[in-house]
């Protein structure tokens, strides 16, 4: 029985820390036939954006480094090959093997926590094939003129496509000892399935909770819940454009929009317009917008706020995703926003659009 418990635990620990068996840290080599130019590898690690590039020689490349825990990184090949490819990377041997031509077929070898991850590829490359298929036949149906048939499927095609989802969750409650399982959990927690969330995250094998990206998990389901519909504001100070420090509680006892955004984000900017026209119509009645950049340059940040001419107040660490305030307020996708009370109390989240104008009448009139 001894013999068999230590098996079991080694079998669990390998699951999430195999890439601890090299102690040089990881060696990625690749070897794809007819490739030129260049190659970028990029990965996150404790907030920050590491960007590596190497030469190509007769196809042949190498990658080096070490990471504290595995780690999914995006590979880009450029320039004369405009694709890319996420995986996994343990500190450990790993190959890239393919052909220029077909890189969509290029192969990864070496890491145990990426054979787990091209399963889930597998899966929703043959989930996303259905959806495309019932979208298909929603397209033929409105082309021959059948427009209730049409919008039948097109509903169809929308909810299995929210769908896919499920199949990200089933992958974590199948992989409970695999590292690719805390990114798809992580990707899948939201303000309206937090005790689900709660409930997966809690079966997983032990070893992976004790990791950064578990600890990064369980901060995001306290963020998430202390900033709830009803909950009070998470009070935080922040610079704006000119260096000057602005803290939210400043805008107690008015109805203040939070807004997340970023100057590369294309619906946050297309949403600009409208909101302009909201404070411009509503300001004068005590509503007032902040808006906080997810930016990490501060030129794209403040050319944005002037071309869309934007003449609320404006703050950012410029520290990208790891923006103080969007960590606290479990931020992990832009546009977002909070519409807060003048008694500080979080009214409403998410509003875009109509339903912001709808909101602001209500409030207003």
């Amino acid at each position: 029985m001894k013999n068999k418990f230590i098996v079991v635990t080694m079998l669990v620990l390998l699951g999430v820390g195999a890439y601890a068996q090299s102690p040089r840290g990881y060696v990625i080599t690749g070897k794809i036939e007819g490739l030129k130019g260049n190659v970028i590898m990029r990965h996150m690690e404790n907030g920050v954006d590491i960007a590596d590039t190497v030469n190509v020689t007769d196809g042949s490349f190498v990658f080096r480094g070490r990471i504290q825990e595995p780690a999914d990184m995006t590979i880009i090949f450029s320039p004369e090959a405009r694709f890319q490819k996420v995986f996994y990377v343990q500190n450990m041997d790993l190959q890239l093997v393919g052909k220029a031509d077909a890189l969509d077929k290029l192969e990864v070898k070496g890491s145990p926590v990426q054979d787990d991850y091209a399963q889930l590829e597998a899966q929703i490359a043959v989930y996303r094939a259905k959806v495309m298929e019932v979208y298909n036949k929603a397209e033929q149906a409105r082309t021959a003129g059948d427009t209730v048939q049409a919008a039948a499927l097109q509903k169809d095609a929308d909810k299995m496509y929210r769908g896919e989802m499920s199949v990200r969750k089933q992958f974590v409650l199948d992989h409970l000892n695999s590292f690719a399982s805390l990114n798809e959990l992580m990707n899948c927690i939201s303000a309206e399935n937090l005790d689900e969330s709660q409930a997966i995250f809690n079966k997983l094998a032990e070893p992976l909770k004790k990791t950064t990206k578990a600890k990064e998990i369980t901060e995001r389901i306290a963020n998430l819940r202390a900033t709830q519909v009803g909950k009070g504001y998470i009070d935080f100070v922040m610079n704006d454009v000119d260096g000057k420090p602005v803290k939210l509680s400043s805008y107690k006892g008015k109805y203040v929009l939070l807004e997340f955004w970023a100057s590369w984000c294309g619906p946050c900017r297309a949403e600009n317009p409208n909101l302009r026209e909201q404070y411009k119509k509503y300001n004068a009645k005590g509503f007032n917008i902040l808006g906080v950049s997810l930016d990490s340059k501060a030129e794209p940040w403040k050319k944005a706020i002037e071309k869309d001419e934007l003449p609320w107040v404006h703050i950012s660490d410029l520290k990208g995703w790891q923006n103080q305030a969007a960590v606290q307020y479990g931020v992990r996708a832009v546009p977002a926003n909070f519409l807060i009370g003048p008694d500080g109390k979080i009214i409403a989240r998410d509003l875009r659009a109509e339903t912001l104008n709808a909101k602001l009448e209500e409030l207003f009139h």
